[in-house]
């Protein structure tokens, strides 16, 4: 039996997770109670209360429950209610989510949400609708004592005359739940002194928790009008400001708080937080000193401590912090979040959750905290509680985008890819187009939730377009923002001929990144490995990232298998240890090609690991290793190939960098990568074999800094290689140094610019360059539906051997480092729309004209020239979402290459084209089913164009033409738990022949990615994440 005197309250977490309520003087007992057993094997409920006097609000965990009183019985599941047995044995119910049977011998009704029904003995119950939810529970929520010590020091407080005593009044009603008692002894004191601010703050308050707040603001502001001078005014001022999500202008109010009393420790505390929130963690540190000097026993200010110590890494001292908060006030909610997220870093799963539970349970109508335990049931696995409190999260604060990109990641996870578009296309809306990378709980950073990969759940249902494009938006609205780098590296994936670009953009990520438990694949840094992509509409196989940092090792296996003797497969084991994260990973794949002398063997290893040595320091290391074999996988349109080449690639790299934050506003990056490569090139046929091996370095730093209307990047590199050809006596010496600058700006509202300058000197056999390269970009965001980009920029291929850079990839959204020929100078422009019709229906269209100059041959050893050419890409694509299982992908590219001015000496010397048409109009049907099975249908036609050079004539040849039609499908299917994925694939599945030039002559090397093969190719993969 439980029991509430007058003016208190008991909060009661059974073991099913129901949740319970009793206000002051109620009587429950619990007649039977278990953990989740939702019916006994003869039929009868497991869960049985009684009220016997009172009232009780219930949200159960979706587990049969019936509460039982004199006037009616309430049988209920998967919902949340308010229960009230008043006199003349009456009972009043008011729903406020699910279904509930309100019944007693006279018959019974079915309340639905926003529904209420009473009952009286010996009548049936009747219901009614209920107008304000809210009201039936406003006993039920935490209001926080946000006048503090303000009246204590007022001797007027125990004359009932003054309008002190009803402040007083009504701040000790709401500590006990009694808001009608609270307004009304607020009307009192107002009655008494239209003027008191004190009373006008606590009617804010008030507002704020019922989530009114546009009453709370002008009670705010009409409470700083009764008296400039009241800090209490303007602390209530802040709290409305932080609600709407205006951190400045909280944060402006708190501080003008604290300047009208400085010992006003819950403004004090106020500001910390906000600063925190802004990432201005050492300011936030010192203002919370300050606060808990004043006031060491007050639980909010200890909380704020708490989080304040957990972003520093200091995980016990967080926990320590939490513990006294909620042992100095039991009823306060924000300790056991806090609690929780420390339990869980601790790998404490069950009692992370309960804490996070206990925080919905004294504080039931906070959004983030229902987003917080829905993120947490969605990490044990747990999909229906995760989907029931990301749902309440949601109804609580319409406008909070938090709850709708965490229910993104988990309905992705849970095969529903297309709302988990809709789920993220609707949290970037309400988040002010911003791109929603952190909650908006300012006292957690949600590092790991951040890090899950957006690109995921764009690629996955083909929107690879809108992937790119809330990559780059992203990037260029804050630069520092490592989870847009990663998502832009993602998506980066889809697009041929830009995986330099795709390495730089997974490189800044991994500079900008925190320490997290997230696996790093040994071939994601790595290009050309000539591995086949495109292909059949398949689901990413790398989905797994947590959404809590945890202190734990993680493994994560996958393999493939198919005919050409097709083999792989990666096993990754990472990890978190307080400051210290790590992942060692090893990956390998092998496959005989369609054709002689094709094959292809990639062995790769790679040791990672990053050091958090201060809040504002981070170190990484890392060190990779491959061993390539190859024939000749040049595919060349008129079938040609060489029989006998052999090709080896030994390489270590060893890369070093650094992150050190200066301010919230002030990054600093810096990477230093050194590198040894041996290329062996042999023929069988002549025994003639060419070894050579480049070793160098290359170092960049850059100074990142944003505003809220533009920010700028400045960088420095410097990047040296030397080169010796074994057996020839031949060595040489390439340097290059770099440096650049650039601005994005915001003006006027609708526009963003882009505005670099950069500068490269190149000392190489093969050419001197000194070359100042323009950058200038914009936006047009036109309306909702229709935006505008159009760019021009120079740019200069860079010679590393390692292809990454921490240099700015694209300018407004078109990529600047394309996978050219070393030292090709290009002069870019290009123009793109996209549309959005509705929230199903989105488009857009993009040209692209590249002027190039391209070296070919050396200065020191001729021949040489600059070739002049001219690269064409254009595209349009439509996406459509008809329902909520289906997703249609269709798109027309084209691609076009001629030679403009030059000596032929490519055409000569390595039997390249002089032009190059290539179309090509892929459409995809992709189908998702809840129980995890999934398909994927894709059409793509093709049409090349080619034409030669005559070697004796050098007359151009008349134009060759090929067309063909691929048709890929897939099948798969989602394990349980989100233990792994189980595929199978098919490419080609007609086994068409065909002849497809690819453009591995435009970059003058052997082999590059292949994009289509004329052979039927089918394999299966699975994915094993433990």
């Amino acid at each position: 039996m439980l029991r509430t005197g007058e003016g208190s309250r008991a909060a009661v977490l059974l073991a099913n997770g129901a949740q319970i309520k009793l206000n002051g003087n109620s009587q429950l007992e619990l007649k039977q109670a278990q953990a989740i057993v939702p019916v006994s094997n003869d039929g009868f409920l497991q869960n049985i209360l009684r009220l016997l006097s009172g009232e009780i609000w219930v949200r159960d965990n979706n587990q049969l429950l019936e509460i039982q009183t004199l006037p009616a019985t309430a049988t209920i599941r998967g919902t949340e209610f308010n229960l009230a047995v008043g006199p003349a044995d009456t009972a009043r119910l008011a729903v406020l989510d699910g279904l509930v049977e309100f019944s007693n011998p006279q018959g019974s009704v079915l309340v639905a949400a926003n529904e209420q029904a009473s009952a009286k003995v010996g009548e049936a119950p009747r219901k009614t609708v209920l107008l304000n939810p809210l009201d039936a529970v406003q006993w039920s929520l935490y209001y926080p004592n946000v006048i503090g010590t303000a009246t204590q020091r007022d001797p007027r407080r125990d004359d009932p005359r003054s309008s002190s005593y009803w402040v007083q009044t009504a701040q000790d009603h709401l500590l006990r739940g009694q808001v009608v008692a609270a307004r009304q002894a607020i009307d009192r004191a107002l009655t008494l002194d239209p003027n008191d601010a004190l009373a006008y703050s606590l009617r804010s308050n008030i507002d704020l928790v019922q989530n009114r707040k546009t009453s709370a603001l002008a009670d705010a502001e009409q409470a700083i009008a009764a008296d400039p001078s009241s800090s209490t005014a303007y602390l209530s001022l802040s709290l409305v400001r932080q609600a709407e999500f205006n951190l400045d202008a909280a944060l402006e109010a708190a501080r003008k708080a604290v300047e009208l009393d400085p010992n006003n420790a819950r403004a004090l505390i106020q500001e910390s937080s906000l600063l925190f929130g802004m990432g201005r963690l050492r300011e936030a540190v010192k203002v919370a000193e300050r606060a808990r000097q004043r006031a060491p026993d007050d639980a909010m200010v200890n909380t704020v401590w708490g989080f304040l110590q957990l972003a520093s890494n200091r995980v016990n001292e967080a926990r320590e912090a939490f513990q006294v908060a909620i042992a100095q006030d039991s009823t306060l909610g924000l300790p056991q979040l806090g609690l929780g997220l420390v339990l869980f870093r601790h790998n404490q799963t069950d009692k992370a959750i309960e804490a996070m539970r206990k925080a919905t349970l004294l504080e039931p109508k906070v959004s983030l905290y229902n987003s917080y335990l829905g993120k947490a049931f969605y990490e044990d696995k747990q999909n229906q509680p995760a989907q029931k409190y990301l749902e309440a999260a949601k109804r609580l604060d319409p406008h909070d985008p938090t709850p709708w990109y965490y229910d993104a990641i988990r309905l992705q996870s849970v095969n529903q890819p297309v709302a988990a578009v809709e789920n993220l296309q609707k949290s970037i809306e309400l988040n002010d187009d911003r791109g929603v990378y952190r909650s908006r709980l300012l006292l957690d950073e949600d590092l790991a939730a951040r890090s899950a990969t957006l690109g995921r759940v764009y690629n996955e249902v083909g929107f690879t377009e809108l992937g790119l494009q809330e990559g780059w938006q992203s990037v260029n609205r804050d630069p520092s923002n490592y989870s847009a780098h990663r998502l832009l590296a993602d998506s980066y994936v889809a697009l041929p001929n830009a995986e330099a670009a795709r390495v730089s953009e997974l490189l800044q990520a991994q500079l900008l990144q925190p320490i997290n438990i997230t696996p790093v694949s040994p071939r994601v840094a790595e290009t050309r490995l000539m591995i086949p992509s495109g292909g059949p509409p398949i689901p990413s196989l790398y989905e797994f990232n947590p959404l809590f940092v945890q202190d734990r090792p993680s493994l994560f296996f996958s393999g493939l298998g198919g005919n050409q003797n097709t083999w792989g497969n990666e096993f990754i084991v990472s990890g978190l240890a307080d400051r210290f994260s790590y992942s060692l990973g090893q990956f390998s794949y092998q496959n005989n090609g369609y054709r002689e002398n094709n094959d292809l063997k990639n062995n790769l290893y790679n040791l990672f690991a990053q050091v958090a040595a201060t809040s504002d320091l981070n170190l990484q290391a890392e060190y990779r290793y491959r061993e390539t074999t190859t024939g000749d996988l040049a595919s060349n349109f008129d079938g040609s190939f060489h029989r006998f080449e052999r090709r080896e690639i030994n390489q270590n790299v060893a890369r070093v960098g650094a992150h050190y934050s200066l301010s919230p506003q002030t990054d600093i990056i810096a990477s230093v990568i050194y590198t040894d490569r041996d290329s062996i090139v042999k023929y069988k046929d002549t025994n003639y074999t060419a070894e050579f091996n480049a070793k160098g370095y290359q170092a960049e730093a850059q100074l990142l800094h944003k505003a809220d209307d533009f920010n700028f990047m400045v960088g420095l590199g410097n990047y040296a290689l030397d080169t010796e050809t074994i057996g020839f006596n031949s060595s040489g010496r390439i340097e290059q140094d770099i440096a650049y600058g650039y601005a994005n700006i915001k003006w006027p509202e609708h526009l963003s610019w882009t505005v670099g300058l950069s500068y490269q000197s190149d000392d190489n056999p093969t050419l001197n360059r000194n070359e100042l390269n323009p950058k200038l970009g914009v936006q047009w965001t036109i309306n909702d539906y229709l935006s505008l980009r159009a760019a021009a920029f120079q740019a200069v291929k860079r010679t590393p051997l390692i292809e990454q850079t921490i240099e700015p990839t694209q300018v407004a959204g078109f990529n600047q480092f394309f996978d050219d020929a070393h030292m090709t100078l290009s002069k870019n422009y290009g123009l793109g729309l996209n549309v959005r019709f509705n929230n199903q229906l989105v488009g857009g269209l993009e040209a692209v004209r590249r002027d190039l100059e391209v070296p070919v041959g050396s200065q020191e050893s001729k021949p040489f020239e600059i070739e002049q050419d001219q690269e064409d890409i254009y595209q349009v694509f439509l996406y459509w979402l008809p329902n909520p299982r289906w997703a249609v992908t269709a798109a027309w590219r084209y691609e076009g290459f001629k030679l403009q001015e030059g000596q032929y000496l490519r055409q000569l010397f390595f039997q390249a084209p002089v032009e190059l048409k290539t179309t090509s109009i892929p459409l995809n049907i992709r189908y998702f089913d809840p129980s995890g099975f999934f398909a994927g249908l894709g059409v793509t036609y093709v049409n090349q164009d080619i034409r030669y050079l005559d070697r004796q004539s050098l007359a151009i040849l008349p134009t060759q033409s090929e067309d063909f039609v691929l048709v890929d499908a897939g099948l798969g299917y989602r394990l349980p738990k989100r233990w792994g994925i189980v595929a199978l694939e098919a490419r080609n599945l007609f086994d068409q022949q065909f002849q497809f030039q690819d453009y591995g002559f435009q970059i003058l090397v052997d082999g590059v990615n292949p994009r289509f093969i004329p052979e039927r190719t089918i394999f299966a993969r699975f994915v094993i994440d433990f």
